[in-house]
């Protein structure tokens, strides 16, 4: 059976405090306690949560109590797991449902504490139900997630973001009382968010868009739908899967691609293309570092361009300064004098235009060359026969 504690049995009333008789309130008027004490057990008889406040009035034909600065904790197995303040609330009676007004924090404990705050929550303890529906926001030591509507189901470790909800991540090396004061380097959107806080779960089951900046750089994120932990530090782009350069007329398309926001890559195992202005690409599998501006691609690498094809089992380009180099089985083939070119190495400068140059310092080059046939020489005209000279 659980036990209520109701506003504190140990409580002073009425604030006065005054040797005579305290005056009887009339219906209308409410009880005012200097403390509040709420407390429940589960049906074990562990401790299930625990509410107190330090002045408290009670409003005994309605059965509800407001409460200045309540602060309570949940239970898990016994121990706290959530902690929960707020400026003011409301409690009917005896803890069914909790109103919590003013600068709402809900603490999850842990190794990597999460905080949501909003500025109205409904607390339902016998649903184990919370719902913040006044710009809830959750972050932790390098994200924040806001959203319109946040519902928090405190027994299965889920939390339903509704209303556009926004994904902003620092890197580690970030403050946590400065984020709040610069943008954040990546921010994903999308229409609603499934997430467990403690697990670290993430799943958004709708069109995702992102967007990444860094200096002058600019990539723009697209993604059929995701998934991911931000515990473990990865995201999940489900294909069909593009990024942009929003400066340079570059783009690449490509299935399934894991987003690892900690170590700042871009990584998938399957087959890609892409295209950067005139220049095509292709590949079977890529590895993108975005903290050093580098594309490498693993395993059958393609390039096109006007007159010109390059293939090679590894490429490693630097969009930021354009070079550009290929490995293992380099083959290039040129339109003109239909040319073949094969090395174990080819450097190369992809300029803003889209269009490579390639060397081969210090490698050794075989090249092929095919000329066109000498055109035959014209006939001479045969002389006229000169008539007979006559005198």
């Amino acid at each position: 059976m659980p036990v209520n504690r109701l506003f504190g049995l140990a409580a002073v009333l009425l604030l006065g405090g005054c040797a005579s008789m305290p005056r009887i309130p009339q219906a209308s008027e409410a009880f005012v306690f200097r403390s509040l004490d709420l407390a429940q057990q589960d049906e074990k008889g562990k401790q299930a949560w625990d509410l107190r406040s330090p002045e408290a009035r009670y409003d005994l034909n309605r059965q509800v109590a407001r409460a200045r600065e309540p602060r309570g904790r949940i239970f898990r197995n016994g121990k706290a797991s959530v902690t929960i303040s707020a400026r003011s609330g409301t409690v009917l009676g005896d803890g069914q449902a909790i109103q919590l007004e003013g600068d709402v924090v809900i603490t999850l404990l842990g190794k990597d504490p999460v905080r949501i705050t909003g500025q109205q929550a409904r607390w339902l303890p016998g649903d184990a139900l919370m719902i913040i529906d006044r710009k809830p926001v959750a972050t932790d030591r390098n994200a924040r997630i806001s959203a319109q509507l946040a519902t928090y189901h405190l027994d299965r470790d889920l939390v339903e973001l509704r209303g556009k909800p926004v994904l902003e991540r620092w890197n580690g090396k970030t403050p946590a009382e400065h984020q709040k004061q610069i943008s954040a380097p990546l921010r994903v959107e999308t229409a609603l968010v499934d997430w467990r806080p403690q697990q670290g779960d993430l799943f958004a089951p709708q069109p995702v868009h992102g967007e990444r900046r860094q200096g002058n750089s600019r990539l723009l994120l697209d993604a059929r739908s995701l998934n991911g932990n931000l515990r473990e530090g990865y995201i999940d782009l489900i294909e069909p899967v593009q990024v942009r350069d929003a400066k340079r007329k570059g783009w690449l398309s490509a299935r399934r691609t894991r987003w690892a926001i900690n170590d700042q890559t871009l990584s998938s195992n399957l087959p890609f293309h892409g295209a950067y202005n005139k220049l095509q690409g292709r590949g079977d599998r890529f590895d993108m570092d975005l903290a050093r501006d580098t594309v490498a691609v693993h395993g059958n690498c393609q390039l096109r361009q006007p007159g010109e094809q390059l293939r090679a089992q590894q490429c490693l380009w630097n969009w930021s300064n354009g070079r550009f180099q290929a490995e293992e089985d380099v083959e290039l083939r040129r339109d003109a004098y239909k040319q073949v070119t094969r090395s174990s190495r080819l450097n190369g400068t992809i300029g803003k235009d889209g269009t490579a140059v390639f060397s081969a310092p210090g490698a050794r080059v075989n090249s092929q060359f095919t000329l066109p046939p000498s055109k035959p020489a014209k006939p001479q005209r045969q002389q006229q026969d000169q008539p007979a000279v006559r005198f």
